[in-house]
């Protein structure tokens, strides 16, 4: 008799483990607990580092390149002397023009000698010749004018024969090289003002609107360990029809030291800095497109669906403005759980 208790008694623990193991358990989840706090929305772009400014120095006259005593990376000064033009033809005019004058100088000089000789006869010259040997002196007096101004402007072409630096900076490119012929445009330097270099940056015009002058940006460089804080100093109005985006310009509010022009830097721009508003992975929205909405863990450790609102940003965090208060847990993966299922959140 007291066997058979036993074995009853066994039987029913055996049942009793065996539903234990068999009971469907809450699938463990990863959540995300919403809490206030600050919030940041950037937009990371690639820029490119660009002089503050920059010209093509370009040859006024025609001619053989004399000197061009600098090269790549040399730097010059506002008003330096970079280049010369062989200016023999130049010389030549201004010598003709120089003989022209002085054989203007010897008709005027005689003109006036003959006015004088014929005013001091008085009665016995008629006032024609008079009248004709003032009105030579006039028009040789007009054409000796002439013949000075035109040396004057020979001499100031002659000065475009040295080519002189716009500004001070350093020397990017020298595409031509000294014996050769150049055109009245050929490009003799690129030159660069890299004292205070700015970044250059295209954003999609959708982003592109949240921008204002004075946006801060923090600038990652290569070779240095934290970003530099820069500011945006230009939007472009106009839309690049090919790409979408609009140019964006900023400046550095630190030295960044030596940064060579067309360096690739990573630029993230802050667009809006919040306190005290809920955030959650964007990866947590089910439709952000149509029909925004996470799933939560009510109190029953069940899944239920909440619509939310938020801000929508090209960011792993995203604002939320509806939908959610503090303390609900939110499924970091919405498709680990259906609504209405039991689960258990991980940890």
């Amino acid at each position: 008799m007291r066997l058979w208790v036993v074995w009853a008694v066994l039987a029913l623990l055996g049942v009793a483990a065996a539903a234990f193991f068999l009971m469907p358990r809450p699938l463990e989840v990863d959540t995300v607990t919403v809490r206030p706090g600050e919030a940041v929305r950037s937009l990371a772009v690639n820029g490119r580092i660009r002089p503050r400014q920059s010209v093509d120095v370009q040859s006024p006259v025609a001619g053989t390149l004399l000197e061009l005593p600098f090269d790549v990376g040399d730097e010059v000064s506002a008003g330096a002397p970079i280049a010369r033009i062989d200016d023999g033809p130049q010389r030549a005019a201004i010598s003709e023009a120089a003989a022209a004058i002085a054989a203007q100088e010897a008709v005027v000089a005689q003109a006036r000698r003959d006015l004088a000789r014929f005013e001091a006869l008085g009665e016995f010259v008629i006032r024609r010749q008079v009248e004709e040997a003032r009105l030579a002196v006039e028009e040789g007096t007009r054409e000796l004018q002439r013949r000075r101004a035109a040396r004057t402007q020979a001499q100031e072409v002659q000065q475009r024969y040295v080519v002189r630096a716009p500004f001070s900076g350093v020397i990017l490119e020298r595409p031509v090289d000294r014996g050769q012929t150049v055109g009245s445009e050929t490009i003799l330097y690129r030159l660069a003002d890299l004292s205070a270099p700015e970044i250059s940056a295209e954003v999609d015009e959708a982003y592109a609107a949240e921008l204002r002058a004075g946006t801060l940006g923090l600038v990652e460089l290569a070779g240095r360990a934290q970003p530099l804080r820069a500011e945006v100093i230009h939007i472009e109005p106009r839309v690049d029809e090919a790409t979408g985006a609009r140019e964006v310009r900023l400046r550095f509010l630190e030295s960044p030291g030596f940064a060579p022009s067309g360096q690739t830097v990573s630029v993230n721009l802050v667009v809006d800095r919040r306190t005290e508003v809920i955030s959650v992975p964007r990866a947590s929205i089910l439709q952000p497109d149509t029909a925004p909405r996470v799933r939560v863990i009510d109190a029953e450790d069940r899944v239920a669906e909440r619509p939310i609102r938020f801000i929508d940003w090209p960011a792993a965090e995203v604002i939320v403005t509806h939908g959610l208060e503090p303390g609900l847990r939110v499924l970091r993966n919405p498709a680990a759980a259906e609504p209405g299922a039991r689960v258990k959140p991980a940890g």
